[in-house]
């Protein structure tokens, strides 16, 4: 059927520059609806803007060449949803692409026929629940990816080599493992990496924090902390810590993710975020790399 067409996820993944984050416009009569949107939307660490009219939409849209995503109301009351994306897409022509998600009190065939022709990423019925919310703007987001010019190739390329060298490098034993005598317990371990995190929060007193501009090792640091204490982290958390946009620290979480050097689930007690820790092979070896350090200090 044409709403299950409508609900297969992308495949390509979304890797943008900081500069070419999409943001997101939402468009609905409903100043309430717009409110709780934008609220779903830091949530998830998206830039957003909001309007109850039609006509501000398309003043927005033609203006600010950061709005790639829209989600329109299709019961707007002088310009309907699909109306008011064919008309945005046609005043913007090719200069980028528009990812489309509309918004129903009550979804039909035929309202999905339209949305497929629109090329809409989904069709979602008020009220808008989270999970269904985030998970049309993973589509979105797809789809402005696979819709992005060639000349974005080479930053896309430069990112997914960083990400390969990590994986190869985590991936690569020692081959000088510690003997027994030298290797730390865990109380040590923590010391060591309590005090690596603390240095590297150090760095902003005496240079810019733009010229490290590398979460992963952050990342992970943080998600050792975690797991070392038995605490549970939320992405948000752990993309507050990587001190970098938060767009940035979203898109590797999700490509370090994806290579499996983190595992990441739905909080059950709060389904509104998600939760994310080292994978066990990860744990492993940053463990072993944590006694090595403590190691090579103890004989400094």
């Amino acid at each position: 059927m044409a709403s299950h067409a409508l609900a297969m996820p992308l495949n390509e993944p979304a890797n943008l520059p900081d500069s070419a984050l999409p943001s997101v416009l939402v468009v609905d009569s409903d100043p309430g609806i717009v409110g709780n949107c934008g609220d779903m939307l830091e949530e998830l660490g998206y830039s957003h803007q909001g309007t109850t009219s039609a006509r501000q939409a398309l003043d927005l849209l033609t203006r600010n060449p950061t709005i790639q995503i829209v989600l329109a109301d299709v019961d707007l009351p002088t310009m309907n949803g699909i109306a008011l994306i064919e008309e945005g897409r046609a005043r913007i022509g090719d200069s980028r692409p528009i990812a489309a998600i509309l918004a129903t009190h009550e979804n039909s065939t035929d309202l999905a026929m339209r949305a497929l022709h629109l090329e809409a990423v989904d069709v979602l019925v008020k009220p808008l629940a989270f999970d269904a919310y985030s998970a049309a703007m993973r589509r979105a987001f797809r789809f402005v990816a696979t819709r992005r010019p060639v000349t974005d190739s080479t930053s896309v390329s430069d990112f997914s080599q960083q990400l390969a060298r990590l994986v190869s490098v985590l991936e690569t034993k020692s081959r000088d493992p510690l003997p027994p005598e030298g290797k730390a317990g865990k109380a040590e371990v923590a010391i060591t990496l309590r005090t690596m995190i603390t240095s590297r929060s150090q760095r902003s007193r005496y240079f810019p924090t733009e010229i490290f501009a590398d979460p992963a090792w952050d990342i992970l640091l943080d998600l050792a902390r975690a797991q070392i204490e038995g605490q549970q982290v939320s992405v948000s958390s752990v993309c507050i810590a990587a001190s970098v946009p938060m767009s940035t620290a979203l898109r590797w979480v999700r490509q370090m993710t994806e290579a499996g050097l983190l595992t990441r689930w739905t909080d059950p007690k709060d389904r509104r975020r998600d939760l994310i820790a080292l994978t066990e092979k990860t744990t492993a070896n940053m463990m072993e790399y944590l006694a090595t350090v403590h190691a090579m200090m103890k004989k400094a």
